[in-house]
């Protein structure tokens, strides 16, 4: 297949762009207006930079990837839908709630396969973690707790970044992950949100607030905390300290994702039952890739981890536990 990147705001974008040229498929360039991430890329792969869209559009790609500031995605979607290209998205595709009936209505048309970058999923420890649940081994699930800190690195980071209308905001960015993971996990929806988003610096930012702290019950009765902010220093090795606690009848697990010098930062779980040791687990190797799962898709295969109707889901309870958080404001 032929495939191009429309909008590159951000590095996420490499990682589609490397598995698809490891798929063998062609790469015929990029369109964007900044060249910074985009023009770096053009030149380590060797393909034009278009500063049209339509120039792009000209190469006839099947797949488009985007990494555009996060409230363009949208149009994005709508174009690719009008013009029968499928399309991969980093997170967020969406970051409003006036903007969720638009992508509904692309779901619901059914043209073209609806991508984003769920990669947590496909995280080995992760992915083992969602395997134990599924064959029992932690009982029936209790809770869990999911935190990731994360770098700013303020003086390099993008205006757009800091501007709620332009990102979606901490909850939408960041949490969408997160609460990807708990309607996996749980095989369930969010029946109710409540929390805090807060404010303690950058006061230049008007509608920046650097931390996220949300109280979440699923559909199901599981309960969990989810916690983020940009508040890691600067100075630490990694880009943050991200963990995953899930408590079960039967046992407890915990998942480093990032950040533990011990592995020098490398993601691994461990878990405890009667024993009352933690005890590393072996790691069972998710079945694919995030983009041959989306090249699954587009051919019509069974099984696949993320599908249209998980994207629109994800997105809408984003919104939703966003929409339901106080502001606070530090003086």
């Amino acid at each position: 297949m032929r495939f191009g990147i429309y909008g590159c705001r951000h590095g996420h974008i490499g990682e589609f762009i490397g598995e698809m040229l490891t798929l063998g498929h062609e790469f015929t360039g990029i369109y964007e207006t900044e060249p910074d991430i985009a023009g770096d890329l053009a030149v380590r792969y060797g393909v034009p930079l278009f500063d049209r869209g339509e120039d792009l559009l000209a190469t006839h790609p099947d797949i488009l990837g985007t990494s555009a500031v996060n409230n363009q995605k949208m149009d994005i979607l709508e174009m690719c839908n009008q013009e029968g290209i499928h399309v991969v998205a980093d997170k967020p595709v969406v970051t409003s709630g006036k903007d969720m009936g638009r992508l509904e209505r692309i779901v619901e048309e059914g043209r073209i396969q609806v991508g984003m970058m769920l990669t947590e999923r496909l995280n080995p420890p992760i992915y083992t973690l969602w395997k134990m649940i599924q064959e029992g081994k932690l009982g029936d699930l209790v809770s869990f707790t999911i935190m990731k800190p994360h770098k700013l690195l303020a003086k390099t980071r993008a205006a757009w970044h800091f501007s709620k209308e332009e990102n979606g905001g901490i909850a939408v960015d960041l949490l969408v992950h997160d609460i990807d993971l708990l309607r996996w996990f749980t095989g369930s929806e969010m029946a109710a949100c409540s929390g805090y988003l807060k404010k303690v610096g950058y006061p230049q930012y008007e509608t920046f607030y650097d931390s996220a702290n949300a109280l979440i019950k699923m559909e199901n009765g599981v309960v969990a905390t989810l916690e983020a902010d940009w508040r890691m220093p600067d100075s630490y090795f990694a880009y943050g300290d991200g963990r995953i606690f899930c408590v079960g009848t039967k046992g407890r697990a915990e998942i480093r994702t990032t950040g533990d010098r011990k592995t020098n930062g490398s993601p691994y779980g461990l878990w405890v039952r009667d024993s009352g040791e933690y005890k590393r687990w072996e790691e069972v190797p998710a079945p694919t890739t995030l983009t041959r799962d989306f090249l699954n898709r587009i051919e019509g295969k069974p099984g696949t981890l993320i599908t249209n109707q998980e994207v629109l889901r994800t997105s809408r309870a984003a919104i939703q536990m966003d929409e339901s958080m106080e502001k606070i404001t530090m003086p």
